[in-house]
């Protein structure tokens, strides 16, 4: 009789056993998996702009997937201007979360109205305004408006570092006139506004937003204004956005070397040289970014030059295929009008 209690007993405890194992697999105990599932509006915004959506990383956070809202830059915005020639060109105005203006660069000689009258709408007042380098298709607006007494914008700041004007011409002669009328006019602005000796790992201050000075120029015999561009972290809300300007491979290695490549990942880039023949894939691979600001024009995007989309012999969809592998998550092209990243 014993014997037998004692086997009921063990029946008992084994059950239970049972039972707690089994409640502990329900849904509340199961491991999460690893990868989590892609938010629909990541999907919809890559096939707007024609390149396929990247999944996440493995453990990759989806509240780091940066929407088009006033949490991201905690209030602050970029607009990318479009062109409004045939030309290429970059022209980019910030607004720091307390509402101040920086631009950078600002596009060719027609650009300069569609420039004006976004400045004016946000009080027409610059704070800093960040050169990368003096080619027409990123100073010339700037170069007209400084020339203008009628403009309406006010330019608290203007950051820039220019070789030589004996450089210039003997490295690329065809376009050191333009060179030429910029530093003339430069010379004939108030002295206070200047700020033409900026230097490697020099801090500007708008409100709370911190502008750090990547590089001075690099003066290489090869593609040699395009390479002399100033690159420039812009820290908004905790969020770094890089502005290479058009440094070309030379450049864009010489700057990881110099600047170190621990301390250049980003959330948003600038691509370098209009998104095609510019800094290395290796260097695009070490900022690392989230975001793309693409100044790039339809035919530049399509590498069309007039005979359909791949007619051209430029780099833009190699360039494409670099950060579509990169897993960057959203691109803002000029080609679809002024691009808003808030």
């Amino acid at each position: 009789m014993n014997n037998q209690k004692q086997k009921a007993w063990l029946s008992l405890a084994l059950c239970a056993v049972l039972i707690f194992l089994a409640a502990g697999s329900g849904p509340g105990n199961q491991r999460k998996p690893l990868r989590p599932p892609l938010p629909e509006d990541v999907v919809m915004e890559k096939q707007e702009i024609g390149i396929p959506a990247l999944l996440p990383e493995a453990g990759h956070e989806l509240e780091d997937v940066p929407q088009t809202s006033s949490a991201y830059l905690g209030g602050g915005r970029i607009t990318l201007l479009a062109n409004q020639t045939d030309s290429q060109m970059l022209s980019a105005v910030l607004e720091t979360p307390e509402g101040s203006v920086i631009v950078v660069d600002g596009g060719t000689p027609g650009d300069k109205d569609h420039l004006m009258e976004t400045l004016r709408s946000k009080g027409g007042r610059v704070s800093a305004w960040l050169v990368t380098h003096p080619h027409a298709d990123h100073i010339g607006a700037l170069n007209e408006i400084l020339k203008d007494p009628d403009s309406g914008i006010t330019i608290d700041g203007l950051y820039y570092h220019l070789a030589d004007l004996k450089w210039y011409y003997s490295s690329e002669s065809y376009r050191a006139d333009m060179v030429a009328q910029f530093m003339d006019t430069l010379s004939k602005q108030p002295q206070e506004m200047l700020h033409g000796d900026i230097g490697k790992n020099e801090k500007i201050y708008v409100d709370n937003t911190e502008i750090t000075v990547m590089n001075e120029p690099y003066l290489f015999p090869h593609n040699s204004i395009n390479n002399s561009s100033v690159a420039y972290t812009i820290k908004m809300n905790g969020k770094h956005i890089v502005f290479l300007g058009d440094m070309g491979e030379e450049a864009g290695d010489r700057l990881v070397k110099d600047y170190g490549s621990d301390n250049m990942h980003c959330d948003i880039l600038q691509m370098a040289h209009h998104g095609q023949y510019g800094v290395s894939e290796r260097v695009y691979r070490i900022l690392h970014p989230k975001i793309c600001l693409w100044p790039t024009p339809g035919w530049l995007w399509d590498n069309d030059n007039g005979g359909g989309p791949g007619s051209g012999r430029w780099f833009t969809e190699t360039t494409r295929e670099w950060m579509k592998k990169a897993g960057v998550e959203k691109n803002y092209v000029i080609k679809d009008g002024d691009q808003i990243i808030e």
